[in-house]
């Protein structure tokens, strides 16, 4: 009986049918159903509804809907628990959803002890999944919907003192962190071309790439390198005059992803795109796989360029053509590079 009981307390619905009510039963014979069902009656579990020629219409007739009642929570023993909270988590809001301080309580227990005895320890910053590993023991608690409705309802979101890793890029640095001049490429084979020819010259302190100087290559993966704080993440840790260039496929889409890069100082690798235009001459272009909108702000873009440059570059996107970065495959990124020395 108290397994049954158990079981309808935990229903989702406060009523049940009498057709639902013998699946969970699941009597003998209907005599071992009348009997069930009388006795739940009389301990306030359930409550017939509706007339009382509502029935089955057996012998003995039973009901066919019946509501199910829930004892009443007693939080009496809480409130102390939730008073010695202390103020910075909330007390008073807890005090007003007791149910809501039953399911943080686990969580916030966890955090509470935390903060009492490595107070210091909150001080120094540390990864997302470190600080949660170090208050719950789970390193992914803090993506738990949960955990971020506890910290939210005691306004501790932004109190655990804890930093982001993105993503690490792919990349290639000549004099590590003396790195004075970053090449981000959208494309793999561009990235891995020109890490190759790098590999190959290692000796060098950087080369300058279609007359530009570049110490360092990373690979941006597509859209990847467009995540807020991504890139700024990456060059943490670089001299302060450091200079950025983006070079990827010169389409809508390659230059969108260009203009949602979040660095404000990074700026397109204009000679890479002379190249590119240059040898797109000598061939018949290529229509874009799909359509393609000019994205807003494109002449931010474009303005890189000189007034020859800019006028192939609209002509061409106007075309719906586009030229892919592989146009500069490892032969002539070969030809174009020059090491530096000193």
């Amino acid at each position: 009986m108290d397994s049954l009981i158990d079981k309808l307390l935990n229903l989702g619905s406060s009523f049940i049918t009498l057709i639902d009510l013998e699946k969970l039963c699941k009597p003998s014979d209907y005599n071992e159903m009348v009997s069930i069902i009388r006795l739940l009656i009389e301990k306030g579990v359930i409550h017939p509804m509706g007339a009382a020629n509502d029935t089955n219409g057996m012998i003995p007739p039973l009901r066919r809907r019946y509501r199910i009642f829930r004892p009443k929570e007693d939080y009496t023993g809480i409130r102390d628990e939730i008073l010695r909270l202390g103020a910075e988590f909330n007390p008073s809001g807890y005090l007003a959803r007791a149910p809501l301080y039953i399911k943080h309580r686990e969580l916030l227990t966890a955090l509470r002890a935390y903060i009492q005895k490595n107070a210091d320890d909150l001080a120094l910053p540390m990864s997302k999944n470190e600080r949660a590993y170090a208050i719950w023991g789970n390193e992914k608690q803090l993506d738990d919907p949960l955990c971020k409705s506890m910290l939210n309802f005691i306004n501790w979101e932004n109190r655990l003192n804890y930093y982001h890793t993105p993503e690490p890029f792919f990349d290639y640095l000549c004099r590590g962190s003396e790195t004075e001049s970053v090449l981000a490429l959208e494309n793999k084979d561009i990235w891995f071309s020109l890490r190759k020819l790098f590999i190959e010259n290692s000796h060098t302190k950087g080369f300058r790439l279609y007359g530009q100087f570049i110490d360092a290559l990373v690979y941006g993966e597509g859209k990847k390198i467009t995540r807020p704080g991504a890139l700024e993440s990456y060059v943490n840790g670089f001299c302060p005059s450091l200079r950025l260039y983006y070079w990827g496929d010169l389409d809508y889409e390659g230059i969108s992803i260009f203009l949602n890069i979040s660095l404000q100082n990074i700026a397109p690798f204009v000679p890479g795109y002379i190249a590119m235009l240059n040898y797109g001459d000598e061939r018949r272009l290529t229509p874009c796989r799909s359509s393609q909108a000019p994205p807003a702000g494109i002449n931010a873009f474009i303005r890189h360029f000189d007034s020859a440059a800019a006028g192939k570059i609209q002509s061409v996107l106007e075309s719906g053509l586009y030229i892919p970065q592989e146009i500069c495959g490892y032969p002539r990124l070969k030809s174009a590079l020059e090491q530096v020395d000193d």
